[in-house]
């Protein structure tokens, strides 16, 4: 998969899996059925004696090496090239199975009378059993050894002696005739119509299997994207996103509204917890606090700890998007009310976050390296965001909101009643930096 060879390799692995698994499926399909067979042959067959045990031996065989290949990819001992080899043995032993006389027959069969019958047929179950390995080469490989096996065969038998032939162009209906009905009668148009017939069906079959591998590996592509999409955004713009050549675009700079939360007093609590019951607490705000992100429109851009970092405006600037930046901060503290009531109903102490918010340019893209990417926002603006949320604690308040976000939500003037209860600080100067800002508390 591009931009990511490590996935490219496990999916190789995945139908490597699959390739055996499938020649497993097919052996051992095809060792039911010659035994099938040995018992149709045992009760129907006319002959008797060496005959009889010649035509069972025969059918043996193929039950021997269906065995034998299905004990391979059990034992997974089979070589990639071992598939390749056995359908070359079978092919070869089908053609002499179905060509070679039966030597204890009396009197003897013309050597011409089996290509007379519909015999052939039996290597479109051979091709059948190559396509559930779901690998084209060997589909391919098992057309070529068929039409092989098949016209060395038929060449063994074209050329004896006493093989009659089609007659020359214009001859008569009567010596047409003759020579159809003469026991040593060969048809070349029906040995080049099986042989054309078959090769076109091994190579179909084969851009199938190529086109299903592709399919497949196209639908791990764009579901690993979607699952990528969904650490940042709600099922519903992943649903808008994935439908992209480019979900997130390319690296650009523009403006957003920016949320940063954090448990109050998370250290101090963790202390006094077990492990599992820090990461109990840790799940479970996560989770109702990217419920919010989510409802909202945000991007949930990553959790740290106890907090988390969601922007808002990406990857698409909207109408709105510092009024989201507030209205998520106002449905956190409600989801946390409603926690906190369920906490204190099972006798657990009652939590607080505080929340800084800014609005102002990022560069936002992805960052990484090739074998960990993540999509993230870089910028003066996340960092003045953070240090707002450090303020909550010395302002003892649960918003902190720059100027800069209050003026876009008024000039956005979507919802300007979420501004109550927000009162002006005055201008701050923030820690590492020499410019002040002015703050907005609640």
């Amino acid at each position: 998969m591009k931009g990511d060879p490590g996935a490219q390799e496990r999916l190789d692995a995945a139908f490597a899996r699959e390739e055996r698994r499938g020649l497993m499926v097919a052996a051992a399909a095809r060792s039911a059925a010659v035994v099938f067979i040995l018992g149709w042959l045992a009760e129907a067959s006319p002959e008797r004696g060496p005959a009889y045990v010649w035509v069972l031996g025969s059918a043996a065989f193929f039950l021997v090496t269906g065995l034998a290949q299905l004990w391979l990819y059990l034992r997974g001992r089979a070589l990639r090239l071992a598939a390749y080899l056995l359908i070359l043995v079978d092919s070869l032993a089908l053609a002499a199975a179905l060509l070679l006389p039966n030597p204890y027959l009396a009197p003897p069969v013309p050597p011409a009378i089996p290509l007379r019958y519909a015999t052939f047929m039996y290597f479109f179950v051979m091709l059948m059993q190559a396509a559930f390995s779901f690998r084209p080469q060997l589909l391919l490989w098992a057309g070529f050894c068929g039409a092989g096996a098949w016209t060395a065969g038929f060449l063994w038998i074209f050329t004896r002696p006493e093989t009659i032939t089609d007659p020359p162009s214009g001859a008569s209906r009567a010596v047409m005739r003759a020579a159809y009905f003469d026991p040593n009668y060969v048809s070349m148009l029906k040995y080049q119509n099986e042989i054309i017939v078959f090769l076109l069906v091994s190579a179909g079959l084969a851009l199938l299997v190529r086109r299903s591998r592709a399919l497949v590996a196209e639908r791990a592509t764009a579901e690993r994207a979607r699952g990528n999409l969904a650490r940042y955004f709600s099922p519903k713009v992943v649903d808008t996103l994935a439908e992209r050549d480019e979900p997130l675009g390319r690296v650009r700079r523009q403006a957003v509204g920016v949320l940063f939360a954090d448990l109050v007093g998370f250290t101090t609590m963790a202390e006094e917890m077990t492990p599992e019951e820090v990461m109990a607490l840790l799940r479970d705000f996560h989770g109702r606090m990217e419920e919010e992100v989510f409802r909202h429109g945000g991007c949930l851009e990553k959790f740290i700890g106890d907090a988390l970092l969601a922007t808002f405006g990406v990857p698409d600037t909207g109408r709105r998007d510092a009024t989201d930046a507030l209205a998520c901060a106002r449905g956190m503290l409600a989801a946390l009310a409603a926690w906190n009531l369920e906490r204190e109903a099972a006798g657990l102490p009652a939590l607080q976050i505080g929340l800084g918010l800014h609005y102002g340019p990022v560069v936002a893209g992805d960052i990484g390296s090739r074998r960990s990417m993540a999509f993230a926002t870089v910028g003066d603006t996340t960092n003045v965001t953070s240090r707002l949320q450090t303020l909550t604690r010395e302002l003892r308040v649960r918003i902190v909101a720059s100027g800069a976000l209050v003026a876009a939500v008024e000039r956005e003037a979507a919802e300007p009643a979420l501004l109550r209860g927000l009162t002006t600080r005055g201008p701050t100067v923030l820690r590492g930096r020499d410019t002040p800002i002015e703050l907005w508390a609640e």
